[in-house]
């Protein structure tokens, strides 16, 4: 049903502008895609039930990657891995889930240089082959430094994943208190004015606590305030990844204050979760309205 072809090695390397809005005009053709280059044969296109799967594990056999929104289409097909690990968990859906390097949105730390596999499953079968990830040999830089910089972005990924969760929680329950005020308003007009005025409070307290750690993402006039954790997780995070160099003490005093933060974060999130919010449901049934759904509590990241 379907074969995967040799992978030829992947380079490593790092771009940067050399041209800013001119002089680009003669060159039309794309680049060509970065990272290891996947080329698979599909006998028939994949069904609902027969999904197509690619992924990509490391030397121990630990999966790193699962790459979305593969081509898969009956005959040939190619799709690139562009040599980083899983993105964060983010806050909302994204349509960008990390697959392109050149690209927005969120992504994982870069693969070391090393040995790696990928693994196409199409319904019960299975099918790899190997592929070896080399650096760029122009630059001169240890190994071991792209190890301390792969150590530190993962850290900060597992961080920002738990940051972000706890945001998607309080956006949640946000938007629980806000229908349930739409739900009083139509079913119960006669107390609308006074669960409204208590569910106003809540919604206060949610937004208090979300501003602790991102700004809020509405238009506002003005500027938005100082940084917040959620912030300076990401702008650490890019700014480790974007040299082939060890962190600078300046970075690794950054990410020692910003990984003695996100457990407090974290912490108040869940204590919401299990205190503040038991009581507002509380409060809520006496009101005979419904009330929220919160889950389970938050990670903590290792």
């Amino acid at each position: 049903d379907a074969h995967l072809f040799d992978i030829r090695p992947a380079l490593r390397f790092s771009t940067m502008f050399t041209r800013y809005g001119i002089g680009d005009r003669p060159f039309t053709s794309p680049n060509p895609a970065y990272g290891a280059l996947i080329t698979y044969h599909l006998k028939d296109k994949p069904t609902e039930a027969k999904k197509l799967k690619i992924e990509v594990f490391d030397s121990a056999g630990k999966r790193i990657r699962e790459i979305l929104r593969a081509p898969a289409e009956k005959g040939l097909n190619r799709v690139a891995w562009d040599l980083t690990y899983d993105p964060p968990k983010e806050r909302r859906p994204s349509t960008d889930q990390g697959d392109s390097f050149f690209g927005g949105g969120s992504r994982g730390p870069q693969a070391l240089p090393g040995t790696y596999t990928v693994k196409l499953t199409l319904g019960d079968k299975t099918i790899e082959k190997r592929v070896e990830v080399r650096l760029d040999p122009t630059l001169r830089v240890d190994v071991a430094e792209l190890r301390a910089v792969f150590d530190l972005s993962s850290r900060l990924r597992d961080m920002i994943s738990a940051i972000n969760e706890s945001l998607r929680m309080l956006d949640s329950i946000k938007s629980q208190l806000q229908q349930i005020e739409k739900t009083a308003k139509d079913r119960l007009p006669d107390a609308a004015t006074e669960q409204s005025k208590m569910i106003g409070e809540y919604v206060k307290q949610v937004d208090a606590l979300a501003d602790k750690m991102a700004r809020n993402p509405e238009p506002t006039l003005g500027f938005g305030g100082s940084p917040r954790i959620a912030d300076r997780l990401v702008n650490l995070f890019f700014t480790i990844e974007g040299v082939n160099a060890a962190p600078t003490p300046a970075q690794r005093e950054e990410f020692n204050e910003i990984a003695a933060e996100v457990p407090q974060r974290v912490n108040e999130v869940n204590r919401f979760i299990s205190e503040t919010v038991a009581k507002m449901n509380e409060a809520l049934k006496k009101a005979g309205l419904p009330v929220l759904i919160a889950g389970k509590a938050i990670e903590m990241p290792r």
